[in-house]
Formats: structure tokens, C-alpha cells, sequence
């Protein structure tokens, strides 16, 4: 070859080398993407054999032979990885996983197997007709078995493209080529005199990855046979579900996903989510997100909380069993409830409101009356509901209160507190105190605070007796739990609010006799504590609000 068409097979093996590095530097900058690792590092590989055969070609006419075996044994290095680097990205890819099993294991080991032979008979120093044997057989059994271990990649990757709509026959075409064509084209040759076959296929290689990198999802990862999302999300729910993969482009939708926004599930493959479900445009989708947006459905515009969660490929091998694929959006629609919260936020207004207002002319007036008995009759059923409207804004502020962050809370403190402000009261009984010096939860001071006045205070109202007793106590629990119990001597809670307060509803027929011990039960759910019930020995009764996640006082 003389040296013009050794500069033209170097300049085309180069632009090979462009075309694959390039590919690859770009799929390695998306390599948070399931399948993008293997790819690119079978990209990394054609590329080093188009490098190793750039020095191969240089190295013919430079006399030095012992350059030219290095630069061969690179391209041979390449030639025997390749095959199991695309095994690898055909497994990540449709979903099967990239984790090591014990049939895996013997099927890569047996990339090594023929060279690791090869390289025993020649260390043992035998006859070189024995030799020379035994590394024919072992690197034509070599051939054969990358030759059935590619095989193996090709009918994964082109079976998946039959099972999945989102994974074109055209795609796997240009993938299986791909990897290929340097083996093929290298094999049956060219008929250049500047490019041989290995270097035209390398070509082509680069040119078909360059084309699968910008127009197919080849980094994205599928499931199996398309049942892994299905399975463990599509069917299981009732509300919309649509899974995009990492472009998000529709891999899968629900039938009532279909029915919300008009269009048949089918016919969403593949296109953008944003295309098919009108009002996502500006929304986040990444994995963990969880809001709220207005959507256009066949019934109007309607609110919807969405939900954002990482589908995995359900693989055990590695380890883990996360290996994310893709990515489900939950469609809840919440417009009725959105409705009946503001609707119930504004009757709560105007009823505090206008009610109390209402509530101070009927008092006003009452001090014109001259029966006592029937003036104190009044006043006394106006003074409580205007009570009974302000347990109802402090209720409602409660629920907002634990809407922020947590810190550090020492219950001993704020049980003072409480017993502090019911003596500065001067209200009649005794209220004592009983507990360790420190007793600290994460968790939110006002909503504990409240809850455990409202305790003390409906103790202190519903007593029969004169003078009655109320202790407070807060102590460590079992199980790293916190307790604040406050115990009276009055008549007991009626078994009809225990029932109510368990059943966590009312009906016409079966009622509370007021907000307060709603009051405490909603303050403690929220906290995301346990409310419990017992009587006092002999008479009264005990309830205990057991708050989790304690942090341990010192």
C-alpha cells in the first residue's frame, strides 16, 4: 500500500474513531439513564478497535514487528469483549436485568475460557505441532462461541422489539447492525484498495449509533415482556396511570388513563406525555414528585394530584432489586375535594364570624332581661358557643401548625407549662405534675401544647366535684415511645365518645357532646401519635397520648 492510501485508511479509520468516541461521550454524559452505562462502554470499544487499527496500519511500514503484535493484540482484545459488553446492554436493556447469576457467570467465563486453555498448553512447554493444535481449536471455538453469544443479544433486543410497542423493528435493525457491521463487513472484505472491510464497518457502525443516539430510545431500558410496570403498577390502580420512560415518552397507560384524557392507551405509545394529557406542559416529572395541576379531561378542566414515582425492573441479581427503568405518573383527581375544602373553609369563616357577632348582640340584649334565671340561661348557652366557635379556630389552626417542620420538643416543659396556666387561672381542683426531668421528642410544640390544655381543661369542666384532682404525667414508653398521660377523678369518658372517636365518624343518630376530645384526636394523629383510654381506679379516667420517634432525654 503506498503511502497516500495508507494516509486515506488512517483518515477514515479517524473519522470512525470521531463518529464512536463522539457517540460514546455523549451517551456517558446521560449515564444516569438504566441501559446508558453498557452502552457506552460498547461504544468505548469499537472506538479502541478503530484506534488499535489505525496503529496496526501505521506500524506495517515502520519495520518494528513488535508494535504491529500490540496493535493486533488490541484489535483482538476488542473483538473478543464486545460480544459480551452487548450481551450486557441486551439484558439492561429489555429489562432483564444486569445482575450476576450463576448461569451468567459460566456464560461470560466462557469468553475467557479458549484463551485461558491457549495460554496453559503454551506455559506447559509442549511439542509446538501440540501447540500450535490446540490454540487453532481453542480460538476457533473462541469464534464460535462469541458468534452464538452475539446471536443470543440479537434475539433479545429483536424479540423485545415484537413485544413492545415503543421499541421499533427499525431500531433493532439499526442497533443489531451496528454491532455487526465491523464483524461482517470485516469478514467478507472490501473491495477498496484504501479501506478494508474492518475500517467500512467501523464506519458504519459509528454512522448507525450516531443515528440511534439522536432518534431511538436506546439508553431508556424496558421491562421484560412489558409486565413489570403493568403488574406491579398500571393494573393495580384505579385512579389514571401513565409510565413514561426517561424522555418522557409514553411507555404504557391504563385504561382509565385512556378515558380521562381521550385517548385510546394504545395510541399514546411512544408519543410525549405533555402531547397526550393537555396541562402538563410546565410540570416536574421527576421521580418523587408529588403535586397538584389542572388538567383538561372529557368532563372539562379538572384538578388533578400527580404523583411521580421510579419504576424498577423488579431484577434480584444485583443485589439491590432497584434498577429504575422507567417512571409512573399517578393521576388523582381531587377536584370534588378541593371543592368541599374551600367550601368548607368558607362556611367555617362566616359562621365564626357572623355567629359570633350574632352571638354578642343576643348577650347584649339579655342583660335587659329582668327574669335571672331565664337571663343566665341565655347567657350561658351563648357563652358556650362562642367557646365552642373558638375550639373550632383553634382546631383549625392546629391542622395548620403541623404543616411545618419538626424540632426538638421537651414534654416536661410544655406539660408545665400547661399545669402553670391553669394555676395562674385559678381555677378550682388540684393539678399536679408528675414526670422525669426530661422527656424530648422531634415533633411540633403549639399542636402538643393544645392538645394536652384540652385534656386538662375538659377534665377540669366535666368533673362533678368541687374540688377535683387532674395529674399530668409524662414518662418514657415502651418501644422508644414518649407518654403524656393526664388523669382526673371525675365521672369517666361515656363508652358512647370512645365508640364515636374509634369509628372516627358521626352520624345524626350518634354524636359527640362537643369538639373536645375531636379536638385532641385530631391534634394527635396529626403528630402521628396513638391516643389511648383507660379508667382510673375508682373513679375518673386515664388518657394517654403516646407520641413515636422519641429522642431519649438526657
Amino acid at each position: 500500500m503506498s503511502l497516500w492510501e495508507t494516509l486515506v485508511a488512517v483518515a477514515l479509520d479517524g473519522v470512525a474513531v470521531t463518529l464512536l468516541s463522539w457517540t460514546g461521550w455523549t451517551t456517558f454524559r446521560a449515564r444516569e439513564r438504566p441501559s446508558a452505562r453498557p452502552f457506552a462502554a460498547l461504544l468505548a470499544l469499537l472506538a479502541l478497535w478503530a484506534v488499535f487499527t489505525i496503529g496496526s496500519e501505521l506500524s506495517v511500514g515502520s519495520g518494528d514487528g513488535l508494535v504491529a503484535v500490540v496493535f493486533d493484540l488490541g484489535q483482538l482484545g476488542a473483538i473478543l469483549l464486545i460480544p459480551g459488553v452487548w450481551v450486557v446492554y441486551a439484558l439492561g436493556y429489555t429489562g432483564r436485568g444486569t445482575g450476576l447469576t450463576r448461569r451468567r457467570i459460566a456464560m461470560f467465563a466462557g469468553i475467557a475460557l479458549p484463551v485461558v486453555c491457549s495460554g496453559l498448553v503454551i506455559a506447559a512447554g509442549l511439542p509446538t505441532q501440540v501447540v500450535e493444535a490446540t490454540v487453532a481449536a481453542s480460538f476457533g471455538a473462541e469464534l464460535l462461541y462469541l458468534f452464538v453469544l452475539s446471536l443470543y443479544g440479537v434475539y433479545l433486543v429483536v424479540d423485545h422489539s415484537r413485544q413492545h410497542a415503543r421499541v421499533t423493528n427499525r431500531q433493532a435493525v439499526v442497533v443489531v447492525a451496528g454491532v455487526a457491521a465491523p464483524y461482517l463487513v470485516g469478514l467478507v472484505g472490501s473491495d477498496s484498495a484504501v479501506a478494508d472491510g474492518i475500517t467500512v464497518g467501523l464506519l458504519v457502525s459509528g454512522g448507525l449509533f450516531a443515528v440511534a443516539i439522536y432518534r431511538y430510545p436506546v439508553l431508556t431500558g424496558f421491562p421484560k415482556a412489558n409486565y413489570v410496570a403493568r403488574t406491579r403498577v398500571v393494573e393495580a390502580l384505579q385512579e389514571g396511570v401513565i409510565v413514561v420512560d426517561w424522555d418522557d415518552r409514553v411507555m404504557d397507560a391504563n385504561a382509565t388513563a385512556g378515558e380521562l384524557f381521550d385517548h385510546a392507551p394504545d395510541a399514546m405509545v411512544g408519543e410525549p406525555i405533555q402531547s397526550v394529557v393537555n396541562g402538563l406542559d410546565s410540570s416536574d416529572l421527576s421521580a418523587g414528585t408529588t403535586s397538584t395541576v389542572t388538567l383538561r379531561t372529557v368532563e372539562g378542566r379538572r384538578r388533578f394530584q400527580y404523583s411521580v414515582s421510579a419504576v424498577d425492573s423488579g431484577e434480584t441479581g444485583n443485589g439491590d432489586g432497584s434498577d429504575p427503568v422507567a417512571r409512573a405518573v399517578v393521576f388523582r383527581d381531587v377536584t370534588d375535594r378541593r371543592t368541599r375544602e374551600q367550601r368548607l373553609t368558607v362556611l367555617n369563616r362566616v359562621l365564626r364570624h357572623n355567629v359570633r357577632n350574632e352571638l354578642d348582640v343576643v348577650l347584649a340584649h339579655a342583660d335587659r332581661i329582668d327574669d335571672e334565671q331565664l337571663r343566665d340561661g341565655i347567657r350561658d348557652s351563648a357563652t358556650d358557643l362562642i367557646e365552642l366557635g373558638n375550639k373550632a379556630r383553634r382546631a383549625e389552626d392546629l391542622m395548620t401548625a403541623v404543616t411545618g417542620s419538626t424540632e426538638p420538643v421537651d414534654l416536661v416543659d410544655v406539660a408545665k407549662d400547661v399545669v402553670e396556666q391553669f394555676r395562674d387561672e385559678d381555677r378550682a381542683g388540684e393539678i399536679v405534675l408528675s414526670s422525669r426531668e426530661e422527656v424530648t421528642v422531634s415533633s411540633h410544640r403549639r399542636v402538643i401544647r393544645e392538645v394536652v390544655y384540652e385534656l386538662v381543661d375538659n377534665a377540669l369542666t366535666h368533673t362533678g366535684e368541687a374540688s377535683p384532682r387532674v395529674e399530668v404525667a409524662v414518662r418514657d414508653g415502651d418501644d422508644a415511645v414518649a407518654e403524656i398521660a393526664v388523669t382526673d377523678t371525675g365521672p369517666g369518658i361515656p363508652d358512647r365518645e370512645r365508640q364515636i372517636l374509634a369509628e372516627k365518624t358521626e352520624t345524626p343518630l350518634e354524636h359527640g357532646q362537643g369538639l373536645g376530645l375531636w379536638f385532641v384526636n385530631w391534634g394527635v394523629t396529626q403528630l402521628g401519635g396513638v391516643l389511648a383510654f383507660d379508667e382510673n381506679d375508682p373513679e375518673g379516667s386515664v388518657v394517654t397520648i403516646r407520641l413515636y420517634g422519641t429522642d431519649r432525654g438526657k
